[in-house]
């Protein structure tokens, strides 16, 4: 990991431009919320056995990646729509099943499940994921 990345902290956090490490031991840490590190923290050793909370404001299809589906083969998502409409598409063998997701509700995606996210309407969404070995296809 690319330790200038991380930050110090002594004041509030904007999530908008941090993510936050949450330790299995229960230290947490913050990062600079950029593309390198969500790349880096999918290969990174000192990542693999936490989780990332990391907070995003969703305008259209290309903030969640859509097309492209995803898959945490270590780990379960939780996914916290704060606000807007977005619903989680699934890929469960060799069928797909939608779930639509009010705001201010979660939805737990089970480690090792293809998945992507529809946008509805702008949104916020809170993430909280294993990013260690994350995959995406198309």
């Amino acid at each position: 990991m690319n330790v200038q990345h991380r930050r110090q902290y002594s004041d509030a956090l904007g999530l908008q431009d941090n993510c936050i490490y949450l330790a299995p031991s229960g230290t947490m840490r913050a990062y600079a919320k950029t593309a390198e590190f969500l790349m880096s923290a999918r290969q990174d050793s000192d990542l693999m056995d936490g989780r990332v909370l990391a907070l995003h404001k969703v305008s259209g299809p290309r903030d969640v990646h859509y097309p492209a589906w995803e898959m945490h083969p270590e780990g379960d998502e939780l996914l916290i729509l704060a606000s807007g409409s977005l619903a989680v598409q699934l890929r469960e063998e060799e069928m797909e099943r939608t779930v639509t997701l009010p705001p201010q509700a979660a939805f737990i995606v089970q480690a090792g499940l293809w998945h992507r996210l529809i946008v509805h309407e702008p949104s916020v969404l809170l993430a909280i994921t294993s990013r260690h070995n994350t995959l995406l296809e198309g």
